[in-house]
């Protein structure tokens, strides 16, 4: 299928990634700083400028006659410039099979993020407080996908059991737009959405943790579904990071497995 060669050289960028030095956090499937699909109130540390590989199988479109399936991979990272400001993208592919060819698309996705609240660095540490960030992106590839959010993100003790790292709370509000030139029923029109998303270290180390994330739907398409993502993650104390787990980005109405592998320099 034409994913396997997104996911090959993705795996190829991944490996070269591996070799080079602390991540603390990891990007969505966009580029920015958060959840699988969601950004959160986070930004890079300083001079640790974050590369991520993607491959997310976005599912089969239900209602969609002459069926189809979606999928997307890529290479993104984000940095810190100054104390606050985030500046993410990437290089992605859109592949549509069957009657979605014509979605097929190689191109950028850009976005920008600034904290409003000021973020303690340090993994694991008891940050205080909620960090509230306010951001906006644009993904070519992803149905010419436009979105801004505001976002708040809180440390919470009770999260995890004792003697483990803090777990996180993430509560955010975005609107997006899609295009998808007229293939997908319904309508094209912008629709805002409520996101949420928990961090969850499941080892005194916080080398392990459970991520999970639900959103209304984003879309008014008339294959949409609420998106949600749950996944494992696995951190090394020199940033090195990947995750697995299963996403429905909410295009579709289906859900689909999705890969994440990067690192902080």
């Amino acid at each position: 299928m034409k994913h396997n060669n997104i996911f090959k050289a993705a795996l190829a960028v991944a490996a070269l990634a591996a070799t080079t030095s602390a991540a603390r956090a990891d990007l969505t499937i966009s580029g920015a700083v958060g959840l699988p699909l969601n950004p959160t109130a986070q930004i890079p540390e300083r001079g640790g400028p974050r590369a991520q590989v993607n491959f997310s199988d976005l599912g089969s479109g239900r209602g969609i006659t002459g069926g189809g399936d979606l999928n997307i991979g890529g290479i993104y990272a984000a940095t810190r410039a100054g104390n606050r400001l985030e500046i993410n993208g990437g290089l992605e592919r859109l592949n549509g099979d069957q009657f979605l060819n014509p979605l097929d698309e190689t191109n950028i996705a850009i976005g920008a993020k600034y904290l409003l609240t000021r973020q303690t660095e340090g993994a694991g540490q008891a940050l205080g407080g909620t960090r509230v960030a306010v951001g906006a992106g644009y993904s070519r590839a992803l149905l010419r996908n436009t979105y801004g959010y505001v976002v708040a993100s809180k440390d919470f003790g009770r999260l995890s059991p004792a003697g483990r790292p803090n777990g996180v709370a993430h509560l955010g509000l975005r609107y997006d737009d899609f295009n998808a030139s007229g293939l997908l029923p319904g309508r094209d029109a912008g629709k805002a959405s409520v996101y949420g998303g928990v961090e969850v270290p499941l080892d005194a180390r916080g080398r392990f943790t459970a991520v999970g994330e639900l959103q209304s739907k984003n879309n008014s398409f008339g294959t949409s579904e609420f998106p949600y993502s749950a996944s494992v993650r696995y951190r090394t104390p020199r940033g090195f990071s990947g995750s697995l787990g299963v996403l429905r980005e909410g295009i579709t109405g289906n859900a689909g497995p999705f890969a994440q592998i990067g690192k902080t320099f």
